[in-house]
């Protein structure tokens, strides 16, 4: 059975991602030294503040032009090498006294690591931030009607860097901020950072949330690192629905709520013969449709494993159900199947998207309708993954 890697062997496996071309042993050295606190190892290592760690550092990244330029550099063991000066550009909108104030929380928030690599390496995604405060920021997601996306973090946990590094850099998480949310993000140690902790009363950090840019409610949280892939699947359900879209729904449902205490109320036939109307359209598209029946499911350990495809289907309660076809069978039976699979399915319309953000494909935009007469085979749908969508 294979060991699980010690707090010890993480720590070093993490000091060596950053630490990029150093050894096991140099990664141990500085650790021991620092009581293995990862973020003080590895700033006394990009320093120079430990047996010779400068020009280790100057030599992982590539220093040597600086060194050949002023060969008096190191003649002192009290000289460090000199770092380029560098100045992040923030994009959005109110830029101006903001923009000159988000370039020093940067500068503090990142400033213990006096590696311009390191620096580039953590980076915050200038390119798809906000620029501003965050009612600003709320008010512009009105605007736009987009969600707004807000990402708080801490100079004293990894994670925040982590996020940086991994999900916000991730060319997927990036496509889906720029065509669906306001991103703002913003350090807890800032006055606009305080104030959001405050309000929303958060006590972790690195904390995401979802927040309705209408009336600044929390829809949605996650705590520490999320991965690219968590955040794309959770974050779905924000991009079936824009805020107005999301608002609209509840306006009509407390309608219909009313409308319908204000038929058992007064009790009149008028109102009775609206309500019957209106549910009937809803749920003409359905009720007139008779599905395919459903075929027993192929048994890929019994026949040819070419001749059968599987899809599988997320629903809009959050579960994930999945079944074989055969590839000669007609798409049709996805609507077949997914009615006896989902109680709504069985009263109301529905349709099916790709399940992940991205280019549209041939067959969502063309043929892939109920009464589409294509076969899995010819839609292209092995393997795939879809969303039902109810209508």
């Amino acid at each position: 059975m294979a060991s699980v890697p010690s707090s010890q062997d993480m720590l070093i496996s993490s000091f060596l991602d950053i630490a990029v071309d150093q050894t096991v042993d140099t990664a141990r050295e500085f650790l021991q030294a620092t009581n293995w606190s990862l973020e003080e190892a590895i700033q006394r290592f990009f320093s120079g503040n430990n047996n010779g760690g400068a020009e280790a550092a100057a030599e992982s990244f590539n220093y040597s032009p600086l060194i050949e330029e002023n060969p008096t550099l190191w003649e002192s063991d009290d000289v460090r090498l000199p770092l380029p000066v560098r100045r992040e550009v923030l994009y959005g909108e109110n830029s101006g006294l903001y923009e000159d104030e988000r370039e020093q929380i940067s500068s503090s928030t990142f400033g213990s690591y006096d590696n311009n690599t390191l620096s580039v390496l953590f980076r915050p995604p200038y390119e798809l931030l906000y620029n501003g405060p965050f009612d600003h920021a709320k008010e512009a997601g009105a605007k736009r009607n987009r969600w707004l996306l807000v990402n708080v973090q801490s100079r004293s946990e990894f994670a925040s860097d982590t996020l940086n590094r991994d999900t916000w850099a991730n060319d997927i998480v990036a496509q889906m901020i720029e065509n669906n949310f306001v991103f703002w993000q913003e350090g807890d140690h800032t006055e606009e950072g305080r104030k959001v902790c405050t309000y929303y009363k958060l006590d972790s950090r690195p904390v995401i949330l979802v927040i309705d840019p209408i009336t600044g409610q929390n829809m949605r949280s996650w705590n520490g690192m999320v991965q690219p892939e968590t955040l794309l699947e959770d974050a779905m359900t924000f991009i079936d629905r824009t805020p107005l879209e999301y608002h609209s729904d509840l306006l009509r449902k407390q309608f219909d709520r009313l409308t319908h205490l204000d038929r058992i109320e007064e009790g009149t036939e008028e109102k009775e013969k609206e309500i019957t109307s209106e549910e009937e359209n809803d749920q003409n598209e359905n009720t007139n449709t008779i599905y395919l029946p459903l075929p027993e499911e192929p048994n890929r350990s019994l026949i040819d494993k070419k001749m059968v495809c599987r899809i599988a289907i997320r629903l809009p309660d959050g579960r994930r159900i999945q079944r074989n076809f055969m590839k000669t069978d007609p798409i049709k039976l996805l609507w077949s199947f997914c009615s006896t699979q989902f109680e709504e399915a069985k009263t109301k319309a529905f349709r099916f998207r790709q399940a992940m953000p991205g280019p549209t494909k041939f067959w969502a935009s063309n043929f892939w309708t109920c009464d589409s007469n294509l076969t899995f085979e010819e839609s292209g749908l092995d393997n795939s993954v879809i969303a039902l969508v109810m209508i």
